[in-house]
């Protein structure tokens, strides 16, 4: 639930009044940090870009070269003879013409070749990742779930063990101490610590730990090759497709002005080598722009025959998992970690929160009352350097926390 937007921070789950998971809200954060400890490191566009063969996507395109090349006619022959304009479109759009075909063929395949030698310019790896989990927040939850799956059910089920023990603690505790309130004080320590334990259980130690013939190891990092298959698979079928892919490239701000750039520039080289020099377009003139501009904007729709090739021949699915799997238990570590890290603090203290409320109950059902403690300060002065103590403690909370967080305090 999202609550109502009165006033709302991006980035922080709670707001005024409602709130919003902790992954949904953070996903920007935790998406970048994602890329930048995993994707960037295991899979580059100019590595896996040369597996497509140009051949085979001119083969599959060539029925529609003459809908991809039309704006370039629209444009440029816009102020010429009617007739001359027909006959342009009714050439580039012969299906049956062994010269056309040729002719549309060599252009597409070099138009492969030139993304293939481009494609660092034309695709932004980085703001196609993040762009998908932002447009549907659900995404990178959904990927928590299915990398993390058996971490998570351990967090949960290990409330009822590591509660149990802690509870025969504070069970051993209230026979010394005579007081209602150690039920509720109990139950905040117990959730605490619950909470605390586990996630230690789950990342730590990151290297196995042999201690005779027992081998200490993070739970998650037990799981790597599991694991490695869930993320590859996730990401080469929900987030790294060809139609994503295609997709960024043709509509990112940062990669547009350069896609159009280079269909400008293909488009000219191949009416002057297709003319012998007779048409030399200037790849920067006026018309030949709009012309590129119009390509760009239509090329997505006449790519659809082309998806399932280039997610086949990329291969990132066994690129991922292979180097996954190959990768340090260190480096390992941080595919997932940092979604808990984002918030780990939250998840120890709601912990610890919810502890408190059930002892409070516990207090409650056997009290049948609850009647708050007697808390003396022994006089004014002590009474003004408690305050100050717990003034102090929450200053010093705040500047332990990161540059960013602090700010959204201080504005707060």
């Amino acid at each position: 639930w999202r609550g109502i937007p009165f006033y709302r921070v991006e980035g922080e789950p709670l707001g005024l009044i409602g709130w919003q998971g902790i992954v949904p809200a953070k996903t920007l954060k935790m998406s970048e940090s994602m890329i930048n400890t995993t994707i960037n490191e295991l899979l580059t566009m100019e590595e896996i870009i040369q597996r497509l063969d140009p051949d085979k996507v001119a083969d599959i395109l060539l029925p529609k070269s003459g809908q991809i090349v039309q704006p370039f006619i629209d444009e440029l022959l816009a102020d010429k003879p009617k007739a001359l304009k027909e006959f342009a479109t009714n050439y580039a759009t012969d299906k049956d013409g062994w010269v056309q075909q040729k002719l549309a063929h060599k252009f597409l395949r070099d138009l492969t070749v030139d993304v293939q030698d481009n494609i660092g310019t034309i695709c932004n790896l980085r703001n196609c990742v993040v762009n998908m989990m932002m447009s549907d927040r659900s995404l990178l939850g959904k990927l928590f779930k299915i990398s993390g799956r058996d971490e998570l059910i351990f967090l949960v089920d290990s409330g009822l063990w590591f509660g149990f023990i802690l509870g025969m603690i504070q069970l051993a505790v209230s026979l010394y101490w005579d007081n209602p309130w150690s039920l509720s004080i109990g139950g905040l320590i117990v959730g605490l610590a619950t909470n605390w334990l586990a996630l230690k259980w789950i990342f730590e130690p990151v290297n196995p730990l042999k201690i005779g013939p027992i081998v200490l190891q993070g739970l998650f990092l037990r799981r790597q090759k599991e694991v490695s298959a869930d993320f590859a698979n996730f990401f080469a079928t929900k987030v790294l497709t060809s139609r994503q892919l295609w997709s960024s490239m043709l509509t990112d701000p940062t990669t547009l002005p350069e896609w159009e750039d280079l269909l400008a520039k293909r488009f000219a080289t191949f009416a002057k080598d297709t003319t012998l020099n007779v048409v030399d377009l200037t790849p920067k003139s006026r018309k030949l722009k709009a012309a590129s501009t119009k390509t760009c904007s239509t090329l997505l729709s006449y790519l659809t025959d082309l998806h399932e090739y280039v997610d086949e021949a990329l291969e990132i699915e066994p690129t991922l998992r292979a180097r996954m799997m190959s990768m340090s238990s260190a480096r390992f570590e941080r595919v997932l970690h940092p979604i808990f890290e984002e918030d780990e603090l939250t998840l120890i203290l709601s912990g610890g929160g919810l502890g408190f409320l059930a002892g409070l109950i516990q207090q409650l059902i056997s009290t049948g009352s609850l009647v708050l403690p007697r808390v003396s300060f022994g006089g004014q002065s002590k009474m003004i350097s408690t305050i100050g103590s717990v003034i102090g403690i929450y200053i010093v909370s705040i500047l332990l926390k990161p540059r960013k967080s602090m700010i959204l305090f201080v504005e707060r």
